[in-house]
């Protein structure tokens, strides 16, 4: 078994180490899929644990000798993330757990972030949300300036806090898929909103302030977020009924 540790937590190993026999009988379920989230308490904290669902057969291969895993990835996203002074639950720790030499189980440990909503309260329709709308445009385009593109960004995986009523604190979760380092195009920028909302009044207030922001033309910004937004949906919607058919 592997476990890597941040030296922050080296006083909670014998914690960490036990999580794996300790998972299905502590804490209690965040979300519950492929994948199960816990809030799992411990010394007077409370820490979030993400365990994941056991690869595929290629892909216990590929994350043995080709990849890194997903609980690495979000170990070291989260300490990235933060160095650039982007919020996100500080991570605590990874494990990675082997049989007959391959992945088989692999947990991610960070420490519960407290905020109280996600922007899935916020993306449904405006409801007197413009103020977090707009927040949330400059809070993006200061992720993508910094060259970091996170590739499932979608409103379960933005926390936020209302600071007060004009400033808002926003903070990311699930991140074993992102890119950092390489310049973001104005493409990327506006298909990253796609997955955001059905809502397409949400969508217009969002792009209008990110691309004033940039100096483009809005009406023109609108339209290509919008057409991304719509293709995504639709190839969503064909997925969903497929799905639905063969159950």
């Amino acid at each position: 078994m592997k476990v890597v540790i941040d030296k922050k937590y080296l006083d909670k190993k014998e914690w960490v180490l036990s999580i794996p026999h300790i998972f299905n009988k502590e804490g209690d379920i965040v979300y519950k899929s492929r994948n199960t989230l816990k809030r799992i308490p411990y010394d007077k904290d409370n820490f979030i644990v993400k365990r994941y669902a056991v690869p595929y057969l290629f892909n216990r291969i590929a994350y043995t000798f080709l990849r890194k895993s997903k609980a690495r990835r979000s170990y070291e996203n989260a300490g990235k993330l933060l160095k650039e002074g982007i919020s996100t639950p500080y991570p605590v720790a990874y494990i990675e757990k082997k049989r007959t030499g391959l992945l088989y189980r692999a947990y991610f440990i960070s420490v519960a972030d407290n905020s109280p909503y996600m922007m899935r309260r916020y993306v449904d329709s405006v409801n007197g949300g413009e103020n977090i709308l707009v927040q949330f445009a400059k809070f993006t385009k200061m992720i993508h300036d910094k060259e970091i593109l996170h590739l499932d960004y979608s409103p379960g995986n933005i926390l936020l806090s209302t600071l007060d009523n004009v400033n808002t604190q926003f903070s990311i979760v699930d991140l074993n898929r992102m890119r950092f380092g390489k310049p973001i195009t104005k493409r990327e920028r506006l298909m990253n909103f796609r997955r955001l909302t059905r809502s397409e009044e949400v969508m217009r207030i969002i792009i209008a302030e990110y691309a004033s922001l940039c100096g483009w033309d809005i009406d023109s910004a609108i339209k290509e977020a919008l057409t991304y937004s719509r293709n995504f949906w639709k190839k969503t919607d064909k997925k969903i009924a497929i799905k639905n058919k063969f159950r």
